[in-house]
């Protein structure tokens, strides 16, 4: 393909062309990546949408609670029964 005539041209292009090679490898080792763009992107996907139905949730047993209508986590007020006087 070349054909370089002199050593001193040859080490450094060498040199260059590996460290061009191995950059973004070593790029990715010091970010902490440990998997493909597209399945970094669908775990941030998942857990927006987790998130969104958290929310949603919350925001439901709040307009409940709005409304005076038990949730979940709240019990009824139960009223006091009146008893008939005995004579």
């Amino acid at each position: 393909m070349f054909n370089f005539k002199s050593k001193k041209m040859l080490m450094p292009l060498f040199f260059g062309v590996v460290s061009v090679l191995l950059a973004p490898t070593l790029a990715q080792a010091e970010l902490g990546g440990s998997g493909s763009k597209a399945a970094n992107e669908a775990a941030e996907q998942r857990a927006a949408r987790e998130r969104k139905v958290e929310k949603k949730k919350h925001d439901a047993e709040a307009k409940k609670a709005a409304e005076g209508q038990p949730t979940e986590t709240q019990t009824p007020a139960v009223e006091p029964k009146e008893e008939p006087a005995a004579k």
